[in-house]
């Protein structure tokens, strides 16, 4: 995924974001009366054109017991994906998510946002959501990045990496939530070995890897569901994960890849 481009006045070749992920959702309660499978069927008429493909799957949740962990399944999902499979729109009971692995701008995945949002809402019964998320999931892989990470991020996100300690590390996980008035912000951090990942809906990297995951919210209730609001409340999101991400990469990281 890092694509060179020239620019022999820096000490690294620039490189491609690793931005592999990008997605947002908007939750709302449970709702009676939300029949939420003939509402797909009408969504995806509104949406047909620019996500075509459609499928159902069910939603993965942990049920713990004294046994330990186990998968439940949960809800339907409907997913409707562009030709490409590179955007995907999930619907179900409770929430409505756009996600993509082809980001370029926040103005223009916003716009995508805003444009499925207004297909939808006009079904549910109350108009309003009870978390706003928007999440960015960047993942180094290449091997000379993974070994150049304490250049690369502040000691704060690396965990027990940034200490040096002479044994091999395994794995490092670690997750922070910071809370503030207009948004908060979940961040997690891991470095994984080969195989191995800490999110089911993200496939593992085939070789060592560094991941970090912003996911900047809002809890509501939302005084407003209208485009407007939610491009806002967006912005707001946005800058929540952008002046975190600018605090913990170096101007060596800037340097090695392209904004």
């Amino acid at each position: 995924m890092a694509e060179a481009i020239a620019d022999s006045g820096d000490r690294f070749a620039k490189k491609r974001a690793p931005l592999i992920r990008v997605l947002s959702q908007l939750r709302w309660p449970v709702m009676s009366g939300f029949a939420v499978d003939s509402v797909a069927d009408q969504f995806a008429v509104r949406i047909g054109k620019d996500y075509p493909l459609r499928e159902t799957g069910k939603e993965l949740g942990l049920l713990f017991t004294p046994e330990g962990v186990s998968q439940q399944a949960g809800g339907i999902l409907h997913r409707f994906t562009d030709g490409d499979r590179q955007w995907v729109v999930t619907f179900a009971a409770t929430f409505i998510t756009l996600e993509t692995s082809a980001y370029t701008t926040h103005q223009d995945f916003i716009q995508k946002l805003v444009a499925v949002v207004r297909e939808m809402k006009d079904y549910l019964p109350l108009q309003r959501w009870d978390r706003f998320g928007y999440r960015y999931t960047n993942r180094i892989t290449d091997e000379a990045d993974i070994s150049a990470l304490q250049q690369l991020f502040n000691p704060a996100v690396l965990g027990t990496l940034a200490l040096g300690f002479g044994d091999t590390i395994v794995h490092n996980v670690g997750e922070t939530v910071y809370e503030g008035k207009e948004a908060s912000l979940l961040v997690k951090s891991a470095y994984l070995p080969p195989g191995a990942s800490i999110d089911a809906t993200i496939p593992p990297a085939t070789g060592p890897s560094y991941l970090l995951d912003l996911d900047a919210f809002a809890t509501g209730p939302s005084a407003a569901f209208d485009d407007a609001a939610i491009d806002q409340q967006a912005n707001v999101l946005a800058k929540k994960a952008r002046d975190f991400f600018e605090k913990v990469t170096t101007d060596e990281y800037r340097a090695r890849f392209a904004s």
